[in-house]
């Protein structure tokens, strides 16, 4: 099994582990409910040759699905390098300012997080901000909010990209940046350190995962890292409740739902997707969304599917099908996960309904 897979596997098995901690939001039912009168299809990019589910339920939750995380994310990504590459090759420049602030392990993530909404806020407005705007040259930002948990309990931090014109020097911007952050936090019953506060750095020379992953990947993809230092991301939640099945995960996880539920991850300044040709789209939309063209392998019959989801196997399913082909993936999910089982009819390939060669 490559890295992929192991990915998709893990990625079904973890937004499993999220239904279990947040039975009544829509990441409950997703990539599992059928669509009204149908079954779940089994669909394969010509291009890529991966499988993927239709027919079935999509919640379009970046916060709280792994499955739907990686889709949006990786879109997202896309829209970003787009603008980022169109704007650097008008000769603009990017930075990125990461705010921060102090906080306890008894802190409760949803009263921090309106409080640092409302501090971000502060920072942004004021005759101080406009006037290093106007020195910067700004022409846009885009915020990512993003959250951990460590031995001080949940840590939310944003990332805000500045897209700007002219030539300034990083740290002179940086010390300004703190003084405004220094008061919005105060303002706000927040505490704040100089050190840590407000970083503004070089698209080129940003540390940590941006080094790792390119810019575009620290603002949009949160959700796919592990923690560092022995913190952990909200999925790593889930992660820790599949090792070891301790219900705090569980209710850690159900805090950081409850928190983030209704906030956007990723905001974009007035106009400048339109600046760069990128049409607007909700995270639900990039998630039900089928941009590449792909071959109908079949449907998978209402029994089979209970049993798909009752032995959590989803991944291993498409990778099945994606290794021996439709018919055989049937054959060969009932001889691996259901030997015995009495029904004969049920493993056989007749329930497949093979119809290859649409696209969609």
């Amino acid at each position: 099994m490559d890295g992929k897979e192991d990915k998709r596997i893990e990625r079904y098995l973890l937004q499993s582990v999220a239904r279990k901690a947040i039975p009544k939001e829509r990441v409950a039912k997703c990539f599992r409910r059928r669509l009204p009168s149908q079954n779940a299809h089994v669909w394969k990019h010509l291009k890529t040759e991966k499988c993927f589910y239709g027919g079935l339920t999509v919640c379009g939750s970046l916060w709280t699905c792994p499955v739907c995380a990686a889709k949006i994310s990786e879109r997202r990504r896309t829209e970003l390098k787009q603008a980022l590459g169109y704007f650097k090759q008008e000769g603009g420049r990017v930075a990125m300012l990461t705010l921060t602030f102090s906080h306890k392990f008894d802190d409760k993530l949803s009263d921090t997080i309106v409080r640092f909404q409302k501090a971000i806020e502060r920072l942004r407005s004021g005759k101080r901000y406009k006037l290093l705007m106007d020195k910067l040259g700004l022409i846009g930002t885009i915020r990512s909010m993003e959250i951990t948990y460590g031995i001080n309990g949940f840590h939310p931090h944003v990332h805000i990209l500045y897209l700007y014109e002219n030539k300034v020097v990083l740290k002179e911007i940086e010390k300004v940046f703190f003084d405004l952050w220094l008061l919005a936090c105060k303002a706000n019953d927040l505490t704040t350190q100089e050190q840590y506060g407000a970083k503004f750095e070089d698209g080129k020379k940003a540390d940590g995962y941006v080094s790792k992953w390119g810019l575009e990947e620290e603002v949009t993809k949160s959700h796919s890292k592990k923690g560092r230092n022995g913190g952990l991301t909200p999925f790593d939640f889930l992660r820790m409740y599949v090792e070891i099945e301790d219900e705090k995960y569980l209710r850690l996880f159900e805090e950081y739902a409850h928190a983030t539920k209704s906030k956007r991850q990723l905001t974009w300044s007035k106009g400048l997707k339109d600046r760069f040709l990128i049409e607007e789209k909700s995270d639900e939309d990039l998630a039900q969304e089928k941009t590449e063209q792909a071959d109908l392998l079949g449907e998978i019959d209402y029994d089979t599917w209970k049993w798909i989801l009752r032995l959590e196997k989803r991944g291993e399913f498409l990778r099945m099908v994606e290794q021996n082909g439709f018919e055989s993936a049937y054959e060969i999910f009932y001889e691996d996960y259901l030997d015995g089982y009495d029904l004969e009819n049920k493993k056989s390939p007749d329930r497949a309904h093979g119809s290859k060669g649409h696209t969609k």
